[in-house]
């Protein structure tokens, strides 16, 4: 336990927590999760991942404390009407992932929460791993100190001490750069077969177990059907804020893969890894699009701009009094006590 987690276990038992949740604003908490952890994936990106024990005592945490769980629409109109019951939550998950379904969905079902999740669709129509995930695992996972490029088919040659973090990390993005900007799909996962296998990390379980993989089209619909909402998150997770036309193409590319499966009009939106800026909100709302989530913490009052909203990034390196602390409104007081400070 370290200090941060030792201090709010003492205010939790001080009734800081419970006073926080009792006399701080009304307001819309939205939390956002990615991939649940089937295998050892929480441990390689505990920030992206979550182990489906942490995930299950986050629901249970919201339903024994009586949060109530709303629709994101439901949860909108409210926060616009002013309506909001305290501690009104949205539960949301970003990019598709398999484990959402594998994970994810019977956990929602067993204490009956909506969740929205917002699919970005490149990966769901290749049906192939996410390539720089796969890249990342093996340079993590392996337990060789060098890695021999010769005689792969990329641009990068030699040896790369794997000791020297430096030297690993650029070989790295090099070659993750190489593959998704000249390799074909298909081939993709062939090359990050051959590294594995250099590095002694063998991807059969991963890529079999569609571990680092997203739902395709058949599953969404299953996801559909359980009723979950789906949302968009644009096609090829990006999102710049500056160029009109591919925002444009982005969005319209993601409408027309999920539409058809949502049978609905899709106006919720996700920021591809919460880079957003005001400059793309004109845009935004010429695509009809009426409500956009980031990754910066905080509480939704009423006036937030709906192409804004705050949510909390939950993974596996969110200890449970941290969560906690987010959920009764406690970390947005430090979060005021902190700017105060500052100013």
């Amino acid at each position: 336990m370290n200090f941060k987690q030792l201090s709010l276990h003492i205010s939790k038992r001080l009734g800081l927590f419970s006073l926080a949740r009792l006399l701080g604003p009304p307001g819309l908490r939205i939390l956002c999760y990615h991939g649940f952890a089937m295998d050892d994936e929480a441990d390689f990106r505990p920030k992206l991942f979550i182990s489906p024990e942490t995930f299950e005592r986050r629901l249970r945490f919201l339903c024994e404390g009586r949060f109530p769980v709303l629709d994101l629409q439901d949860a909108i109109d409210k926060l616009s009407a002013g309506t909001l019951p305290r501690g009104a939550t949205v539960i949301t998950v970003d990019d598709g992932f398999y484990s959402v379904l594998h994970c994810a969905l019977p956990l929602l079902q067993s204490f009956s929460f909506p969740a929205t999740v917002y699919i970005t669709t490149y990966y769901c129509l290749k049906e192939t791993p996410i390539f720089r995930l796969m890249i990342q695992y093996i340079f993590w996972k392996t337990r060789d100190s060098e890695l021999d490029l010769s005689g792969l088919p990329c641009p990068v040659t030699g040896s790369v001490r794997l000791t020297d973090q430096k030297e690993s990390q650029r070989v790295m993005w090099d070659l993750i750069r190489f593959g998704e900007t000249q390799v074909p799909e298909p081939d993709r996962v062939k090359l990050a077969k051959m590294i594995g296998a250099r590095l002694h990390v063998d991807l059969q379980k991963l890529i079999e177990g569609r571990h680092l993989s997203l739902m395709n089209e058949s599953e969404l619909k299953r996801l559909v059907s359980d009723g979950i909402d789906i949302q968009l998150h644009t096609h090829r997770h990006r999102l710049p804020p500056d160029q009109k036309s591919i925002i444009r193409q982005e969005i319209m590319d993601n409408r027309a893969v999920l539409e058809p499966i949502a049978q609905k009009p899709l106006r919720h939106l996700c920021y591809p890894s919460g880079i957003w800026s005001q400059q793309s909100w004109p845009y935004l709302a010429e695509l009809q699009v009426i409500s956009a989530t980031t990754c910066d913490p905080g509480l939704n009052v009423a006036g937030i701009p709906a192409l804004g909203l705050k949510r909390f990034l939950d993974g596996e390196n969110i200890s449970q009094i941290e969560f906690e602390s987010e959920m009764c409104g406690f970390n947005d007081f430090l979060r005021k006590i902190r700017s105060l400070a500052r100013n």
